[in-house]
C-alpha cells in the first residue's frame, strides 16, 4: 500500500506541472515507468531498518568481547610458554677438521 501512496503522490505532483490535456494523455505511461522502477527496489521500513541496526549493534558488541577474550587468552598462552633461554656460545672451542 505505500508503493501505491508513493506512486499517487508522484502522479499528483507530476499532474500539478503538466498541462490538464498532456498530464491526462502521459499519466498511465508515467504511472507504468515510475512503478516498474519502484517495484524493482527493496524498501524497508523504518522499524525494520532500526531493528536491523540493533542486531548489527549486538553483534558488533559482542564481537569486540570475543576479540578481548582472545586476547587474553593469548597471554595467559604466552605466560604459560617455557620460555627459551640463550645460551652463550663463549668458551666453546671450535673443532678444527
Amino acid at each position: 500500500m505505500q508503493l501505491q501512496q508513493a506512486i499517487s503522490r508522484i502522479l499528483g505532483g507530476i499532474e500539478a506541472v503538466l498541462p490538464k490535456g498532456v498530464a491526462k494523455d502521459l499519466k498511465a505511461n508515467i504511472e507504468a515507468v515510475i512503478r516498474s522502477n519502484l517495484e524493482g527496489l527493496d524498501f524497508v521500513t523504518a522499524e525494520q531498518l532500526a531493528v536491523q541496526k540493533r542486531v548489527v549493534d549486538r553483534a558488533v558488541r559482542r564481537i569486540r568481547e570475543l576479540e578481548k577474550r582472545v586476547k587474553e587468552l593469548e597471554a595467559v598462552d604466552e605466560e604459560k610458554k617455557p620460555k627459551k633461554s640463550s645460551r652463550s656460545t663463549a668458551g666453546r672451542s671450535k673443532k678444527t677438521p
